[in-house]
């Protein structure tokens, strides 16, 4: 339904072949019907009715919508209910995780946290100690628990699927060696009561990569609820108003339709046959010019033909991994009261069938009377069994039982773990019937066993190389099930989303549709921790394993004894120590291991607002410029470009202004003019402006600081071009090539002088009060830009090969980040409120996204079009610039090419050839060096936009001047495409 959906809505004709007579496959809600005695007394739902014509249904297993599902939500909001909303609007949150034990009163625990925590360590800790109420977990347990989860966070990709993916859970977190209550509740119960999986055959990178993502959830300040549950039957609130839209959009959907075999001729998919039931079983032959296959893991392996398998032969593996599969089913039970229950999910942790339930009826709300069909139910306790194979009280696993026996059994726990001394919940006479999944049947083959047509697919110990990609080798077949490899990595209805997208996706660019594509949304990794991933990745790289004194880190946290808790005070202790984790990290030629202490100067009270994920901002800008009279001009372009434009066209005036009329025109003042006509993009006075209006301020207060911005802008690039020895900008000769050097000089001294007095007038609009504090961010913001001018002249002429990138990225602080980003914006906010106290919040969003441009700024030095980037193609080469790409270069070089580097920098410019320039771009290219300061960009981007919703402009009204801002990360590191 999910790959229907997605094409339907590009306009392809679809037909979908569904084996049942109800669609939703695992979700769907199951008729119930009476069977005989002791079995279930209701008569519901008889098939895929309208919305008024379900009853109380069975389920497969109750659903479960964690805080860290993406793709079947975003699918949700796009299908109408039949009440008017979107379907989305019938998900509602829990609040409360309850554990039961046998013979122990229960504990419950809040799905979600109002507060965020004061560090990743903090995090860990206070999520493991919910569980301080369970006998025989001690504090050692949970820091030992802690420091494996931590080990997850700061492990790199490549090591969780190299070395993760053939770990077990239980060896991972090394279960074998501790107590039987770390067993219980943090080796087995997380795997088999989420996952129905076990956890000593279960892959430690599966398993932890969802515990974190459940872990990160509970603990996002912003999220609300980890865990949320539909009000309402499934298929009434969800599964049949989606199927009523697909059927309205011109899908053929065709029930009762089982697919039997799979045509392939000459290279292609020619057809599927497919047995319809109720018409005497009659085969059906379908064609079509592309096939997604969205079958199951036990139905499709099957249909692998031998020929299949030879087109493509990760299909062969599909048989492999076939017998990786587990039962989770569910059992209703209708009661004839509601008992008292946790607003959520309850995890049964010593039931020997591993049980979770949920009590149903107090999450669905204008559910129509007509549901009931029995006005004696009164309750509804909905229970999936994760393990069919442990024995129950009589020594038999569920799987042994008659499926009578398997109620039987399953309401026994229950009783045994909700009823303690001094409470009884649950009891026999609450029963009024019940219903176990239809898929659980009596196996013809073995007498005395039950059979599953509906097992779980569980990601095992090395499994995922069996796992198929979503795009086959053969040209229009197309996988959309939970086995393919997905980031999601786990069988689930997020899952089988993300995989049904990855197929369209295949599908559309096969057929190279020129439209969208279907979005797809990775696991959160908290941005905050990417020095550590960065740092491994490049341990990885290097052939060590996981630096184990991160562990020591994790633990001191755990105990709450940790330095990472000690609060910097200072503005640069608020940026600066960032980088020191961020260049070691990012230094991949380095494999020795940094030292804890290093990690430890790491400010906390910053890194802990970054962990949660970023909030939703308002899709569409302020529509009001077509219909009122003038309000163009107050709200201004909507598109990046336009309104970049527009925010430069504003200051013309008084850039015109600021520049004297009188002599000397010729060598000076003429020379000034000419100088700013050319201006750039005019990116800074537009942060200025743009943050000054977000925050409620008024865009011509903000002008003179804005003109002041881009007239010292103009003077810094002026004395740059001498000082770099650069021969173009902005299309055409610089300043010095054309006027000299002492007019270039002069004229920039000048340009110094014309932009202090355009801050000065400040004080004629916002007061004296509020100038000077803008004038005290000026002056900071020079001289940061100084000293880190120095450093790098110094480098050059010093033709230092020690640079790293610890340098490199303090460099960017001081030249690029504190002059480009951080100081237009609290100069902008200054105009919005001189009172402003709280200016340090753009720091940490100004650093990062300085960070990200500047790196873009050196890779399209080397590989950007000359047109649309404006300055000199490998000028940095020709200045022998010390760049991120050159450090990285220099790690990878072997000693020939480095000894060559070294004489090459060691010349000036002027001798320098241009065979000797294209030799060093070779070694830096074939070094890998572009694609991996491409990467850190990305990866600084993506960090900076989350600290933007999380810190920078948190709680700020959504309008155009917001959405500005926040579009400038795209396009500052896209901004050659």
């Amino acid at each position: 339904m999910s790959a229907a959906h997605e094409l339907v809505e590009r306009g392809f004709d679809v037909v979908v072949l569904e084996s049942g007579d109800i669609a939703g496959g695992k979700a769907r809600s199951i008729p119930v019907f009476h069977e005989g005695e002791d079995t279930s007394g209701h008569q519901v739902a008889d098939g895929a009715g309208s919305s008024v014509q379900h009853r109380v249904p069975g389920e497969h297993g109750f659903r479960f919508f964690p805080g860290f599902y993406k793709h079947v939500i975003e699918t949700m909001r796009r299908i109408p209910s039949f009440d008017g909303s979107k379907v989305a609007d019938h998900l509602v949150p829990t609040t409360r995780l309850e554990f039961t034990q046998y013979d122990e009163p229960p504990f419950v625990v809040p799905a979600g946290f109002p507060l965020s925590p004061r560090d990743a360590g903090t995090m860990l800790r206070d999520i493991l100690l919910l569980f301080e109420h369970s006998t025989g977990l001690t504090p050692d347990d949970l820091a030992f628990f802690g420091a494996r989860v931590w080990q997850i966070l700061t492990s790199c990709h490549q090591r969780r699927l190299a070395e993760y993916e053939r770990t077990s859970w239980w060896e991972f977190v090394g279960a074998e060696q501790r107590s039987e209550s770390y067993q219980k509740f943090l080796a087995t119960g997380i795997t088999r009561s989420l996952v129905a999986s076990k956890a000593r055959k279960a892959s430690a990178r599966t398993i932890g990569d969802i515990f974190v993502q459940l872990v990160l959830t509970i603990l996002n300040p912003i999220a609300g609820s980890t865990d949320r549950v539909l009000d309402g039957p499934t298929n009434l609130v969800w599964i049949d108003p989606w199927l009523a839209y697909l059927e309205s959009r011109g899908v053929r959907y065709v029930k009762n339709a089982r697919v039997e075999e799979i045509l392939y001729e000459n290279g292609r998919i020619t057809g599927v046959v497919a047995r319809q039931q109720g018409q005497q079983g009659q085969r059906i032959m379908v064609h079509g010019d592309h096939y997604v296959a969205a079958l199951p893991l036990e139905d499709i392996a099957p249909l692998v033909s031998d020929r299949l398998a030879a087109a493509d032969p990760t299909l062969a593996n599909l048989r492999a991994l076939a017998p990786n599969l587990e039962w989770m089913n569910g059992v209703q039970f209708y009661l004839h009261r509601a008992v008292p229950s946790a607003h959520g999910h309850v995890i049964h942790i010593d039931t020997e069938w591993a049980l979770t339930s949920i009590s149903q009826l107090q999450f669905w709300r204008d559910v129509p009377s007509e549901l009931f069909r029995d006005s004696d139910v009164h309750g509804i306790l909905s229970v999936d069994l994760s393990d069919w194979t442990a024995p129950g009280s009589d020594g038999r696993p569920a799987m042994r039982c008659s499926r009578e026996e398997v109620v039987r059994e399953t309401w026994n726990q229950l009783k045994r773990s909700l009823n303690d001394a001094g409470d009884e919940v649950l009891r026999d006479e609450d029963l009024h019937s019940w219903f176990l999944s239809a898929n659980i049947e009596n196996d013809p083959a073995r007498p005395g066993w039950l059979r599953n047509s509906e097992p779980l697919l569980v990601n095992q110990v090395e499994t995922w190389a069996l796992r198929p990609e979503a795009t086959t080798a053969i040209p229009n077949l197309f996988l959309a099930s939970d086995y393919v490899r997905t980031h999601t990595d786990l069988a689930t209805m997020e899952a089988a989303n993300e995989a049904a997208r990855r197929a369209v996706n295949g599908l559309l660019d096969a057929v190279k549709f020129d439209g969208s594509r279907c979005e797809l949304w990775p696991l959160h990794e908290p941005e905050i921790l990417l020095p550590w991933r960065l740092h491994d990745a490049a341990r990885y790289q290097a052939g060590l394993p996981w630096d184990a004194s991160l562990a020591q880190v994790a633990a001191h946290a755990l105990r709450g004894a940790s330095p990472l808790l000690e609060l910097a005070s200072s503005l640069l202790e608020q940026v600066s120590p960032f980088t020191h984790a961020v260049a070691d990290t990012l230094d991949s030629h380095s494999a020795a291991a940094d030292d804890v202490g290093a990690l430890d100067a790491v400010d906390p009270a910053t890194m802990a607002r970054r962990l949660v994920d970023v909030p939703t901002l308002q899709d569409a800008l302020i529509k009001v410029a077509d219909t009122v009279p003038l309000a163009g001009e107050i709200v201004g372009p909507a598109g990046f470009l336009d309104r970049l434009v527009w925010y430069r066209d504003m200051l013309a005036d008084m850039l015109t202004e600021g520049v004297p009329t009188w002599e000397p025109q010729r060598h000076l003042y003429g020379l000034v003019t000419d100088f700013m006509g050319r201006s750039g993009k005019g990116l800074r006075p537009a942060l200025c402006i743009a943050t000054a209006r977000a925050l409620g301020g008024r865009a011509e207060d903000a002008f003179p600081a804005a003109a002041g911005l881009e007239m010292l802008h103009n003077a810094f690039l002026v004395h740059d071009d001498i000082e770099d020895g650069s021969d173009w900008r902005r299309g055409v000769a610089t300043m010095h090539r054309r006027a000299g050097i002492p007019i270039a000089v002069n004229t920039g001294d000048s340009m110094n002088a014309l932009a202090m007095r355009l801050f000065r007038k400040t004080g004629e609009r916002l007061g004296p009060v509020t100038a000077l504090r803008i004038f005290d961010e000026v002056d900071h913001m020079v001289v940061e830009t100084l000293e880190g001018q120095a450093n790098e002249l110094g480098w050059v002429r010093d033709n230092d090969l020690t640079v790293t990138t610890d340098d490199y990225l303090r460099l960017v602080l001081k030249k690029t980040a504190w002059y480009s980003f951080i100081h237009p914006m609290r100069i902008g906010a200054l105009v919005a409120n001189g009172e402003d106290q709280n200016l340090g919040r753009f720091d940490r969003f100004g650093y990062l996204l300085g960070l990200a441009f500047q790196i873009t700024d050196d890779v399209l030095n080397l590989v950007g079009d000359i047109g649309r980037y404006g300055k000199e193609i490998d000028g940095d080469l020709w200045e022998g610039k010390r760049t991120l790409l050159l450090a990285h270069a220099l790690g990878r070089a072997n000693p020939t090419d480095r000894a060559w580097i070294s004489t090459f920098l060691a010349r000036p410019r002027e001798r320098r050839l241009p065979r000797e320039v294209l030799r060093l771009h070779q070694i830096i290219a074939e070094g890998g060096s572009i694609p991996w300061a491409q990467r850190a960009a990305a990866e600084f981007a993506e960090a900076a936009a989350r600290e933007f919703h999380n810190s920078a402009f948190a709680g700020v009204p959504a309008g155009p001047d917001l959405e500005w801002l926040r579009t400038c990360i795209n396009f500052l590191t896209q901004r050659d495409a």
